[in-house]
């Protein structure tokens, strides 16, 4: 996994996540990415497979095997550019827009995460 840790540093960057933000959305501790990205460790498959979904990228990328950089699939990106369209389009201040993407993202998270946590639940 030697292009991993480069790879999976450089596209948490781009998707403006910290350290914390991804640890959270494994459950694992902020250190434990930063071992990651550093080489010093390496994830479970599990773990790489979670990686990937919350990168929205693939296995394979995160590897280095793919080009791709993003899964996207019709649907998403659709809706990604329904919200463009409507911050674009309206009149109120850019601070506001950010505030309203904000509060997204973080809703947006906040509802990934109790999926995560009612899917979890259900295979126990």
């Amino acid at each position: 996994m030697t292009k991993f840790p480069f790879i999976l540093k450089e596209t948490r960057l781009q998707r403006s996540m910290s350290q914390s933000d991804l640890a959270r959305l494994l459950g694992v501790a902020r250190s434990t990415v930063s071992s990651y990205e550093n080489g010093s460790r390496s994830p479970d498959k599990e773990t790489l497979i979670r990686i990937a979904h919350c990168l929205q990228v693939s296995v394979d990328y995160l590897l280095g095997n793919d080009n791709l950089t993003r899964n996207y699939s019709q649907n998403y990106s659709g809706i990604l550019n329904n919200i463009n369209d409507l911050l674009i389009s309206s009149k109120i201040s850019q601070e506001n827009k950010n505030a309203i993407l904000k509060e997204v993202k973080d809703y947006f998270r906040w509802k990934l995460q109790q999926a995560e946590q009612n899917q979890t639940s259900e295979k126990e």
